[in-house]
């Protein structure tokens, strides 16, 4: 590996550990040094005698994306903070305190394993009823892929009814408190395409989104990536959503410009803005009839508690779009109000475990 790129990593995990200590540790703490390790079982550690040090593993980098990384980098952050700003030695190096710390700050807390709140893994008996709940969305939303376009539609409908229920449900039960956060789509500029699409999402699909900087360590590239939260379910779901949206909003830009004889793409910002708020303004009128049925979804007090935790000193950041042509604009926005969401939700590969100190 060359040498160049471990330079690189060492100093996004200082970048990442300055950001850190000033949103969850008011900059109570110094820097440490950093070292890899080519431990396959240990991913992180934090260590105070003598030397002050993290350690990282090598391996967890090469093959874990970079949330992973930072998920342990906060691990070992909250040991440091005990012993360095606290000055407590607990007996047990997951204690009580640590514990409190990790629930304050929504970080894994877990002694093995890849970190469950950045990663896209849950337990066995939630990923047997998750599958249970996404294998019925795949049904409706495979309906909605038919010909019949009253029928596609009522599928499509059907299967919000059904996630909006089960959500209502799961929050009377008080039963939605395991929340996952998982980064989705690449590296890039933030848009108004892409916030209108995050936006989607929160508003419609269960979720919390946040623009956040990402970082891709095998090509030491950052750029601002997507995260969402919620329970794992909701995150799947939402994930397809985004997937679809964005090559869906790509391929009729596509026909329309080819049907048009336009070149170049001028107006492309402007076909796609049209083809999301005309989409989103359905999506508005099908939870209005929803609420007509006593469906009323008023959000997750616990999964915004958990959005806060994970980022308590966000800014929200407004914009305005113009819109290139209204002729344009108008054609896609009449458009979006037919879209149609179909196919299935796929998974993804599932993160390898291992231990944290």
């Amino acid at each position: 590996m060359e040498n160049n790129l471990k330079n690189a990593w060492l100093r996004q995990l200082r970048k990442d550990w300055k950001m850190a200590n000033y949103y969850y540790f008011n900059n109570a703490m110094i820097c440490p040094e950093f070292e890899f390790t080519t431990s396959v079982t240990i991913l992180g550690k934090w260590s105070h005698r003598g030397q002050r040090k993290i350690s990282i593993s090598l391996p967890m980098i090469n093959e874990q994306p970079w949330r992973v990384v930072r998920e342990v980098l906060h691990h070992e952050m909250a040991h440091q903070y005990i012993t360095e700003v606290l000055g407590i030695r607990e007996t047990a190096p997951h204690g009580e305190l640590f514990k409190k710390i990790c629930s304050k700050n929504a970080f894994d807390q877990r002694a093995s394993g890849i970190p469950k709140k950045s990663a896209d893994s849950v337990k066995a008996p939630d990923e047997r009823d998750n599958r249970v709940i996404l294998e019925k969305v795949q049904k409706l939303l495979a309906l909605a892929a038919g010909t019949n376009k009253y029928e596609a539609e009522l599928a499509m409908t059907k299967a919000r009814e059904f996630l909006l229920r089960h959500n209502l449900s799961l929050l009377e039960l008080n039963t939605m408190n395991d929340y996952i956060c998982r980064e989705v789509g690449g590296l890039g500029k933030r848009n108004p395409i892409k916030s209108m699409i995050s936006s989607i999402l929160n508003r419609f699909f269960f979720v919390e989104t946040l623009w956040i900087y990402g970082y891709d360590q095998h090509n030491d590239r950052s750029g601002m990536i997507l995260e969402i939260y919620g329970t794992v379910e909701n995150v799947d779901m939402a994930e397809y959503v985004h997937d679809y949206l964005h090559n869906i909003s790509e391929l009729l830009w596509k026909q329309y410009k080819s049907a048009k004889g336009m070149k170049g793409n001028k107006h492309r910002r402007t076909y796609v803005y049209g083809l999301l708020t005309g989409f989103m303004e359905k999506l508005e009128n099908q939870n209005k009839s929803n609420q007509s049925k006593s469906l009323v979804w008023k959000g997750d007090p616990a999964l915004y508690s958990f959005f806060r935790k994970r980022n308590p000193k966000i800014r929200s950041r407004g914009g305005v779009y113009r819109k290139s042509s209204t002729e344009i604009f108008e054609s896609a926005h009449s458009r979006g109000k037919n879209l149609i969401i179909h196919k299935g939700v796929g998974g993804g590969p599932k993160d390898k475990g291992g231990l944290l100190a």
